[in-house]
């Protein structure tokens, strides 16, 4: 008998190499046997998934003997079979096992072109899409070993909480047309910000994901935009908030509510945004980072757990920005006063008076 008749899904990968699955009590097994090049079953490596290993544990010097003496690997795949068989029917463990062989036919409905990673036990898995525009997005599912019909718990990286729809009859396929509606959703959300990604100096997030609906871009030195856009209607006007000196800040501000009748829907998010406020972007190619002055004038970093630098000095020539929690702690050091919950004193730089709030409690 040969082994693919005994085991039709032990894939012979090369002349001394076999990997995949056996049929086990009506389980699926994935296994591997290695030999070496002169094909001698004696000096071969053989390995199991852990939770096979983990119950046949104490018949491994037992497998490993009949490994070295079997004559060929049909006999050597028989041998274990049956040794694998009588130990599992006298296991109380077994009926609690996971059957891999509904989830590997999900799979193969699915197409192995969708999976990226999947764990040894099949029970977590990672999809791939690639969406129309060429981006690629995970889906991470981690599925109940004990009964493939309960909910399992999924991971993604979306503006919103990912709602999918789920009965005892759902499967593998099911979810991952679910999520691909998703991402055809977003695809308007995504082109936007991409375009703005593509055409501004964005200071944060300085790695965006697909979850973040929000950017902090430059304006000029010191002065930034940070905006929240709405993944549904990323064409509307986002929630707009300007940073920076007062002084600097208040003819943008000016600008954008008198200019907000010319926001045109059918514009895109950058076009909008470079209407409303009347000006030209600066981009990483016309405007290098120090002439934005964009890192903290004492400790000379832009994100500090998260913070970013936006007190900044009124003093027109200098106009440096710093972190709250840098400046608050250059203030205390120094002759300062307080008043309330903020710290007058003068600017690190110019010596033109700053002040700055704290937060207490």
């Amino acid at each position: 008998m040969s082994h693919i008749v005994l085991c039709p899904l032990l894939i012979p990968m090369s002349d001394s190499q076999f990997c995949g699955f056996i049929n086990i009590l009506g389980s699926s097994y994935k296994v591997s046997l290695s030999l070496p090049p002169d094909g001698s079953l004696a000096d071969a490596s053989f390995e199991c998934e852990w939770k096979l290993q983990n119950q046949i544990k104490h018949k491994a010097a037992v497998i490993m003997q009949r490994l070295k003496y079997a004559v060929d690997v049909t006999s050597f795949l028989k041998d274990f079979i049956l040794i694998c068989e009588s130990t599992l029917k006298t296991s109380s463990e077994h009926s609690k096992w996971f059957d891999s062989g509904p989830i590997l036919q999900q799979i193969q409905e699915l197409g192995w072109d969708r999976i990226q990673n999947v764990s040894s036990d099949l029970s977590q898995l990672q999809l791939i899409l690639t969406d129309e525009c060429g981006r690629q997005h995970n889906l991470r599912v981690c599925l109940n070993k004990q009964d493939l019909s309960s909910l399992p718990i999924c991971s993604v990286d979306l503006p919103e909480k990912f709602n999918f729809h789920w009965s005892g009859k759902s499967g593998l396929k099911h979810l991952y047309h679910q999520f691909e509606a998703a991402v055809n959703s977003y695809q308007q959300f995504w082109n936007m910000l991409r375009e703005i990604d593509n055409n501004c100096w964005v200071l944060e997030p300085e790695h965006p994901t697909f979850s973040a609906n929000h950017r902090r871009i430059a304006l000029g030195p010191n002065i930034s935009l940070h905006m929240v856009v709405n993944c549904r209607q990323p064409n509307t006007l986002p929630e707009c908030r300007l940073l920076g000196a007062e002084s600097a800040v208040a003819e943008l501000r000016e600008k954008l509510n008198i200019n907000l009748h010319r926001w045109d829907v059918d514009r895109s998010l950058l076009k909008n945004l470079e209407e409303v406020l009347d000006i030209d972007f600066p981009t990483p190619t016309s405007t290098s980072k120090e002439e934005l002055s964009i890192d903290c004038g004492i400790c000379y970093c832009n994100l500090l757990d998260e913070e970013v630098p936006d007190v900044v000095c009124e003093e027109k020539r200098c106009r440096q920005a710093f972190h709250k929690t840098c400046l608050s702690e250059w203030l205390r050091g120094l002759s300062s006063r307080q008043s309330f919950n903020t710290l007058f004193g003068e600017c690190p730089l110019c010596s033109h008076p700053i002040r700055v709030k704290i937060f207490t409690g």
